[in-house]
C-alpha cells in the first residue's frame, strides 16, 4: 500500500478551516480540477473538468476531531483507498490541515499525490484571502 502524507499551514483559524472542509460538497471550491459533486447519503460522486466522474463514500465527518474520511470507489481501478484531512488548531489565528492518503495500486499514488498537493495550495490561498 502506498501512504502519502501532505500538510499546509494556514493563517486562519481552526474552526473557520474546517467550516469549509466539513461540507463535502464544497470540494469543489478548493480541490482544482473538481467541477460539480453530488451528494447522496454516504455516496459522493464528483465531476472533474475531463468530464470523468469519481464515486467516493463518506467514511466520516467528525466535527469533533475535525476529520474528513473518505474511500474512492471508482472508475479508476482501485483495490483499496482512504483518504483522511485532519484539521488541527496551532494557536487562535492559525491551524495545519493534514491531508493522508493510502492507496492500492502504488501506480495511482504519484497522480494522487500531486492533485492533493494542488488542492492544499488552493485551500490555503482561498482561506487566507477572505
Amino acid at each position: 500500500m502506498a501512504t502519502m502524507r501532505q500538510s499546509v499551514f494556514i493563517e486562519r483559524a481552526a474552526d473557520d478551516v474546517w467550516n469549509l472542509l466539513r461540507d463535502p460538497a464544497s470540494v469543489t471550491t478548493w480541490f482544482p480540477q473538481m467541477t460539480d459533486v453530488n451528494i447522496d447519503g454516504t455516496e459522493r460522486r464528483i465531476t472533474l473538468a475531463s468530464g470523468l466522474t469519481l464515486i467516493e463514500t463518506i467514511v466520516s465527518n467528525r466535527d469533533d476531531l475535525r476529520r474528513f474520511q473518505y474511500r474512492l470507489t471508482g472508475p479508476l481501478p482501485i483495490e483499496s483507498h482512504l483518504g483522511t484531512i485532519d484539521v488541527i488548531a496551532d494557536g487562535d489565528s492559525r491551524c495545519v490541515v493534514v491531508y493522508s492518503t493510502d492507496v492500492i495500486p502504488h501506480a495511482l499514488a504519484f497522480v494522487l499525490d500531486g492533485a492533493v498537493s494542488d488542492a492544499l495550495v488552493n485551500l490555503k490561498n482561498l482561506m487566507e484571502k477572505s
